[in-house]
Parts: structure tokens; C-alpha cells; sequence
């Protein structure tokens, strides 16, 4: 865990977010969020739960990825597999019902996308709770993560660098400057790179990543900003994790993970890896991005964003491993998978600030017109099967089993859109708020050689909801919404697949916000229940057949915490609770899984930090405690990983010119597991205890 900044780190601060003084506390419920609408409202105005980590708290969370800031948010976590990292869970749902965005714009297909990415390159990551198709089309149903990066800002000249070395020989090296050119433009870079050899055999592994932004205004009225962002990562044999094997096999047995017929999780293999030598999975990933704002009038904006972004992709490895009685062996598969992806995103609208009636009435009009284009390949087949306890790897393919026949495929999604939002100030205490967006989508898939997929849908998302302030700075707040969900991923949907509809999910949410004792103390509290109608089950009166008509839910409770205890220690703290269930769902055979927990959902996820500074000498202490629950990996809940709870601690020194910090993660050194997005008997070991010292400096 990082600590708290220090006071010339305000320079670089995001200006929308206010900072107290009192313990450098930030009152993040009053700062602007894009994410949870477009009308400007303040995260305290949303009638939803919209959560920010500022640049500043992911500092001082210690968090070095998107990945581990997601991990400190309430309600989320992200794991990080191999083949989808930085997948999040949140509010009972994952997968294709969590939106992604990146500056504002709506990533289709975020299992796809989504890479880990350095945590220095963003300004805020924020977070917005329950459906979000009104703002963000198919697949927001359960929130949207929308990371932000650094942009330009006029009129200062800053700089700050990052420089850190620690266990499993990783380095972390970043820089951003911020240059005005002028009074009416500036330009901004940003870059990072890190690489580590981590704990686990042979997975050396690299991030760089490199941003240019340039901010115009050539006129009082007009605001244009582009940028380039460019992402890559190499993870050669990168691990794909630890297979369940037989207590009676094992030399170390944990329950981290238990199967049916004694299966476990061996902490003799922490450090095994699994994959061939010679295995390959990088990605190159440039966006390019650019906004532009004009004020028709002082009521008025019209607005528009424009992005590209292109990826490209390889993962060549053994990939699923699993444990063969009869040989005593580890069976491996093996798969060439690449992706070509483009995406292409156009977004006008227009905005205003206007009363009707003597009322202060906002909106938002606009359309969205976006292109996916993707091709893949993919071929699968084994490789030899390896000692489980000295395993002799060897290269791709290496080994003698049939191929199965290599796919081939090429998708293209269009989507046009259309939505609206508006919030009406009913008086000076009570705001309504709605919104609804409706979709076109033309999907087509071609899988070589002959199969051609060709689809449309038509979807309408909407929500309403409303604020009231009982006091200045104390709100009530509820929502009902609505959201669509495909059946499964566009890109790689299968003949069967693509004859459903799409899904549709409800929520019902209510809560309270507030702040006080001198604004040194926010609150949130919410309650929630999420429902998603028409999964694909079976006809339960002929299980061969596949069928829409399942059920899927979740409800829950979050509490979020932020308090200046003294004007030097301060307290974070959030907890969630949830249940998340299959209320109709048939499998094979016939057998229903109703009442059962979905994959990779906990039911219980809490942080606790305090950080305290020292008032005679620069010295900071920081703590930080983070527990997540236990979740199932497959539908029949027989395959289960145990909760774990890691704790990390720092303590710093500042001098004129920076901070120096020494840094220890999982101070207990936890024995734990997470998802490894491959196999349900097949987990990814947590990190074991590390240390990490580092120096930052700004200017």
C-alpha cells in the first residue's frame, strides 16, 4: 500500500476534487462524474451509488495495476488470469454484465478487451453500481468501471516520476509532464514501464505504456482535446495456473480449493509453472482518442467524441492442466488463439443547463454509432503430459495428440444508438432523474469454411430514480432501472447462440449518502436487487434443448466509509454483502441448479485502511486490510475456493524533493487462490508476502 500524498502532490491533483485539509481527506461525494450520467451531476447528485478512486487514493492504496485499485473498490474484485486479466466481479454479476469504459467510451465485449494496465496512467478510476445500459448500451447490468486517463491542463508546467525495485526482481519506472504552450493550449505525457520475473517459475513479464495528449481551446467557447495511448504487454510462459489434485497426492495439501473425490490445492506447487517453455501472450493496443466541447450559449453545449482503437494479440501456450489418476500425470491442452480488433466509436450530443417553470431542469440528447471488426484464429489440441512435481515442459506443440480442426472466424458488430437524460430540480431539495437509450444492433460471424451468422436486435434500456436531501449534505436516494445483456460474447457467439434474444435485467436500489462532522466523515450506504430474465436454460421437459426462460439474481447491501478520525489519522473503510443466486436454471440431464451461487461471485468483500502522518517529523504510516469471500467455479457449487484476507503496511519519509517508501503485501503471507478463467479445478495462487521500496518525486 502506497501512503498519503504528500502536500505538493496537490499540483497534479484532478481540480474537480476537493481536498479538506483535515487528514488530506478528499470529498469525492461533491466532486463530477461523467460516469454515472451526462449532465454533469456530482457523484452526490446521482441517484445511484458512482464510486471514485482519485489518483491520489490509488497512491495510497499501493495500487500499481488497474487490477489492484478495482480490488480496493467496494463491492469489486478483479483477478487476474491469464487469458482475461483485470475481469471484474461485482454486484453478484461478471463477465459481459460489467461495462468497461475508457475515457467515457464504452468498450465493447470487455472480457475480450480488457488487459492490465499500470496504474500511473489515470487520473480516477470510477465506478458506477447496477444496470448501466441507459448510458452505455448491451452489457452494463450489474455497473460500469470506466478508467480515465491523465489529460492536459492549462496554464502550469508539472512533473513527477515514479522509480521502484522489489521482490520477484520487479521494477517499476514512470514519468508525466505537463507542459502549457501558451495560454490556450497544453500538452501532456505520460509513460510507464514495469517488468517482474514474479514468484512463479519462468513468468518474467513486461507492461509499457505511453500517452500523448494535447489541449486546445482556440476560442472562449471551443475545448478540443486528442490524444494517443499507446499499451503493451509480454507475459512469455505466463502462468495459467494450479490444478486440484488428490489430498493423497499432494505433499502440502490446502483447502484454498477443494473439489469432490478430496481434490485440493498443493501449496508444494505455489511456484510450479505449468506451461510450455517456449509460450507466448503479448498484445499491442493503440487508442486514439479526441473531444470535442463547444458552448452554443451559456445554457447550451454541443459535444462529440471520436476514438479508434485497434489491438492485436497472441496467446500460444498449454493452457488447461489437469490431474490424470490413472497416470499420476498432469494432462495438459494446448491453443493458438489470436485476436485483429478494431473499434471504432462516434458520439454527438448536446447538453444544457435551462429552467422550465422556475425550475432548474438539465439534459442530454445524442446518438452513438460504433463498428467492431474481428478476426481470430484458433486451434486447439494436447501436448505431453508432465510430473506434477517436476515437470519437464517442453515447447509448443510438442506432443502427439489430435488436433481439432482450427476455427477461423471473423465478426463485425454495428451499433446505432439513440438516448436521452434528463434531471428536473422538483425544488431546491428533491430531484428527478431519467433516462432511456434504445440500440440497433447488426451482428454478423463467419466461421471458416461455409458457416455465416447474421443477426439484429433491437433493445430499449431506461431508468428512473430521484434524490432528496433531508439535509444539505445528507441524501436519500432510489432508482429503478433497466438493461440488456447478450447470451453470450458477439465475437465468438455460436450458430446456437446467436438464435436467442437478448437478455433483460432489472434493479431496484435504494440508499442513503451523507456527510458530516464538518465534512470530515462521507457515508454511503445502499441496497440493492439485480435480476436477469431469459439466461439459456433447458426445456424442462426435454433437456437436449436449450432454451431461454432461465433466471439468474442478486441482492445486496454496500457500505462505503471515509473518516479524518484527527487531522492526522484517516480511515477508509467499505463492506459488502450479497446473494447471489440461479433462481431457474436447468442443466444436462435435466438437473436444476436453482438456488445455486453463479461462478466466481463472493458473497462477502470489505477493505480497511488508516493512514496516519506524523506532525514533528515527515513520516507517514500506513495500513491496509482486504478480505474476500469464497466463491464457486462451476454452477453445481462441488468446486470451491476459501475467502482470504491479506494485509499490507508502508511507512514513509518525505523529503523536499519527493517521497522514499518501504512497502511490504501480504504480510502474513497468505495462502490463497483466485480465478484462472480456464478450468473450474484450475486456480491462479495469490502473490506471497513481498516487499517494495520506492521514490517519487513532483514538481
Amino acid at each position: 500500500m502506497l501512503l498519503p500524498a504528500v502536500a505538493f502532490a496537490e499540483e497534479n491533483e484532478d481540480p474537480a476534487i476537493i481536498v479538506t485539509g483535515v487528514a488530506d481527506r478528499q470529498l469525492l461525494l461533491d466532486a463530477p462524474t461523467d460516469t454515472g450520467s451526462r449532465l454533469g451531476l456530482t457523484a452526490r447528485e446521482t441517484p445511484a451509488i458512482v464510486d471514485i478512486l482519485s489518483e491520489r487514493q490509488i497512491r495510497e492504496f499501493g495500487a500499481r495495476t488497474n487490477v489492484e485499485a478495482l480490488n480496493r473498490a467496494p463491492g469489486v474484485t478483479s483477478s487476474l488470469p491469464a487469458t482475461s486479466p483485470g475481469v471484474p466481479t461485482m454486484r453478484g454479476f461478471t463477465g459481459g454484465s460489467v461495462g468497461l469504459l475508457y475515457d467515457g467510451v464504452r468498450v465493447a465485449t470487455p472480457g475480450i478487451f480488457s488487459r492490465a494496465s499500470d496504474s500511473w496512467l489515470y487520473e480516477r478510476i470510477e465506478i458506477l453500481k447496477g444496470p448501466a445500459s441507459v448510458l452505455y448500451g448491451e452489457g452494463a447490468l450489474a455497473g460500469a468501471i470506466n478508467l480515465i486517463p491523465k489529460s492536459p491542463r492549462l496554464g502550469r508546467t508539472s512533473l513527477a516520476a515514479l522509480a521502484s525495485y522489489g521482490s520477484f526482481d520487479t521494477v517499476r519506472l514512470a514519468g508525466d509532464v505537463n507542459l502549457p504552450l501558451g495560454d490556450r493550449a497544453a500538452v501532456r505525457g505520460v509513460g510507464s514501464f514495469g517488468r517482474t520475473s514474479g514468484f512463479v517459475d519462468d513468468t518474467d513479464s513486461e507492461l509499457l505504456a505511453a500517452s500523448v495528449g494535447l489541449l486546445l481551446t482556440p476560442a472562449d467557447r471551443l475545448t478540443i482535446h486528442v490524444a494517443a495511448d499507446y499499451n503493451e504487454d509480454d507475459y512469455d510462459t505466463a502462468d495459467y495456473g494450479t490444478p486440484l489434485i488428490p489430498a493423497a497426492v499432494a505433499r502440502n495439501p490446502s483447502n484454498a480449493a477443494t473439489g469432490p473425490g478430496g481434490l485440493v490445492i498443493d501449496r508444494a506447487l505455489r511456484d510450479t509453472n505449468f506451461n510450455v517453455a517456449d509460450g507466448v501472450l503479448d498484445s499491442q493496443t493503440l487508442w486514439l482518442r479526441s473531444r470535442l466541447t463547444y458552448e452554443l450559449s451559456d445554457q447550451l453545449t454541443l459535444s462529440n467524441h471520436l476514438s479508434r482503437f485497434h489491438s492485436d494479440r497472441r496467446f500460444i501456450n498449454a493452457e488447461i492442466f489437469s490431474y490424470n489418476s490413472g497416470t499420476g500425470l498432469i494432462d495438459r491442452t494446448t491453443g493458438i488463439i489470436t485476436h485483429d480488433i478494431d473499434y471504432l466509436v462516434e458520439r454527438p450530443s448536446i447538453s444544457g443547463d435551462v429552467e422550465i417553470g422556475g425550475l432548474r431542469n438539465r439534459f442530454a440528447i445524442g446518438a452513438e454509432f460504433s463498428n467492431l471488426e474481428f478476426a481470430t484464429r484458433r486451434y486447439f489440441s494436447t501436448t505431453t503430459s508432465v510430473d506434477p512435481f517436476a515437470p519437464v515442459r517442453g515447447t509448443f506443440p510438442g506432443g502427439s495428440g489430435a488436433p481439432l480442426p482450427p476455427i477461423n472466424s471473423t465478426a463485425q458488430v454495428k451499433v446505432s444508438s439513440v438516448f436521452a437524460e434528463n434531471a428536473l430540480n422538483l425544488t431546491p431539495e428533491w430531484l428527478l432523474a431519467g433516462g432511456a437509450r434504445y440500440d440497433w444492433i447488426d451482428f454478423s460471424r463467419r466461421i471458416a469454411p461455409a458457416t455465416q451468422i447474421d443477426r439484429d436486435y433491437g433493445a430499449l434500456s431506461w431508468r428512473v430514480g430521484t434524490v432528496y436531501d433531508v439535509l444539505p449534505k445528507v441524501q436519500l436516494f432510489a432508482q429503478y432501472s433497466r438493461a440488456i445483456v447478450p447470451v453470450g460474447n458477439f465475437l465468438l457467439l455460436s450458430l446456437a447462440n446467436a438464435r436467442f434474444d437478448l437478455t433483460t435485467g432489472e434493479s431496484v436500489e435504494a440508499g442513503l449518502k451523507s456527510s458530516f462532522w464538518n465534512d470530515r466523515i462521507d457515508l454511503t450506504l445502499a441496497a440493492y436487487h439485480i435480476a436477469q430474465d431469459n439466461i439459456v436454460t433447458r426445456d424442462p421437459n426435454d433437456p437436449t434443448l436449450s432454451v431461454q426462460g432461465g433466471r439468474q439474481s442478486s441482492r445486496g447491501v454496500e457500505l462505503s466509509l471515509s473518516a479524518a478520525v484527527t487531522s492526522r489519522l484517516r480511515v477508509d473503510a467499505n463492506w459488502t454483502w450479497l446473494d447471489a443466486e440461479f433462481d431457474e436454471l436447468v442443466e444436462a440431464g435435466g438437473i436444476s441448479r436453482a438456488g445455486n451461487t453463479p461462478p466466481r461471485i463472493p458473497q462477502t468483500v470489505a477493505n480497511l485502511f488508516a493512514f496516519y502522518s506524523f506532525d514533528s517529523i515527515p513520516l507517514t504510516l500506513s495500513a491496509g486490510l482486504r478480505h474476500a469471500g469464497g466463491f464457486y467455479t462451476d454452477n453445481a457449487n462441488s468446486i470451491r475456493a476459501k475467502g482470504h484476507t491479506t494485509i499490507d503496511a508502508a511507512i514513509g519519509y518525505r523529503f523536499a524533493f519527493g517521497e522514499l517508501t518501504l512497502r511490504g503485501r501480504n504480510l502474513t503471507d497468505a495462502f490463497y487462490v483466485d480465478y484462472s478463467d480456464v478450468s473450474t479445478t484450475q486456480f491462479q495462487v495469490g502473490a506471497p508476502r513481498s516487499v517494495e521500496i520506492s521514490l517519487q518525486t513532483r514538481f
